[in-house]
């Protein structure tokens, strides 16, 4: 059996969502990695955009983005993509000002 937990909200896989991952060749295809949610959100996770991707994933979720970032579950995958264009846009609006 496969352990899953989201990295956002800590939730592991309810009864359905592990029958369909454990029993079907789906697997877990709606409990994706979080660097797939930033970069549908527009700021893809990178080596050079750790640092910065760390701090906004703090800020979504109130906890550490892991060394070693496993999964979102689809909730907090919907989360990511309803809040972190605004955060994203808001850091550029307050960097342009600054220059």
């Amino acid at each position: 059996m496969t352990s899953i937990q989201c990295d956002g909200c800590g939730r592991k896989p309810n009864l359905w969502e592990w029958l369909r991952g454990e029993l079907t060749d789906a697997g877990y295809a709606e409990w994706r990695h979080p660097g797939l949610a930033f970069r549908e959100a527009g700021y893809p996770l990178t080596h050079a955009t750790r640092a910065r991707c760390e701090a906004l994933f703090y800020a979504l979720f109130g906890r550490a983005l892991p060394e070693d970032a496993g999964f979102l579950c689809p909730q907090c995958q919907d989360w990511t993509l309803q809040q972190l264009p605004p955060m994203i846009q808001h850091d550029l609006d307050r960097t342009q000002a600054y220059y």
